[in-house]
């Protein structure tokens, strides 16, 4: 079972153990964007959709679905968090360029969740959704290589900032008219 908060390291033995190719980040980011679209998802329907970007072999497993239901509860419960907990899952590491990688990684897979996810209603996004949206894409293809400097770690930081309350926004107006589901405590 995943713990409360994984980490990518966690995150990429689970995803090895299943067969799965996908690294951390982008999982992370297919199971948010999935949920973004739509927060009533099941972890069974959430690691079909890691299937769908990565065939698998073990990702029916039951102590696989565990983890993605304790991921799913824990998404669920940053997304809606009032004091805005919302962070994706990158690398965490010194190396900006690793970092970089795994934020387009991350938001690579935000978009392939959400887009292979119907939302519920069939909300569309509003213009300023719709231009969120046309920045990730723009950021799924950024230049992962950047030199390290204080001045590109700004920019990482200010683009991982966006990203972050970029995902929270498109949450809150993605979200459906009825009140969203109660997240079980565990």
């Amino acid at each position: 079972m995943l713990a409360v908060k994984p980490d990518a390291g966690q995150l990429e033995g689970l995803l090895h153990a299943a067969g799965l190719a996908c690294g951390a980040a982008t999982a992370h980011g297919v199971l948010s964007g999935c949920l973004v679209a739509d927060d009533s998802l099941p972890a069974a329907r959430l690691a079909r959709a890691l299937g769908e970007r990565n065939p698998a072999s073990d990702f029916e497993e039951p102590v696989f679905q565990e983890a993605i239901e304790g991921l799913r509860v824990e998404l669920l419960r940053a997304l809606n968090d009032p004091t805005l907990g919302f962070e994706p899952l990158l690398a965490d590491d010194d190396d900006l360029s690793l970092r970089t990688r795994s934020l387009a990684q991350w938001v690579d897979g935000f978009l392939g969740g959400l887009g292979q996810t119907p939302r519920l209603g069939g909300l569309k996004p509003s213009a300023e959704a719709a231009e969120i949206l046309r920045d990730f894409a723009e950021i799924a293809r950024m230049d992962p290589e950047p030199e390290d400097s204080e001045e590109n770690e700004e920019a990482f930081a200010e683009l991982a900032e966006y990203v972050r309350v970029g995902v929270m926004l498109l949450a809150d107006e993605l979200a459906p008219e009825r009140p969203r589901q109660p997240i079980p405590l565990q």
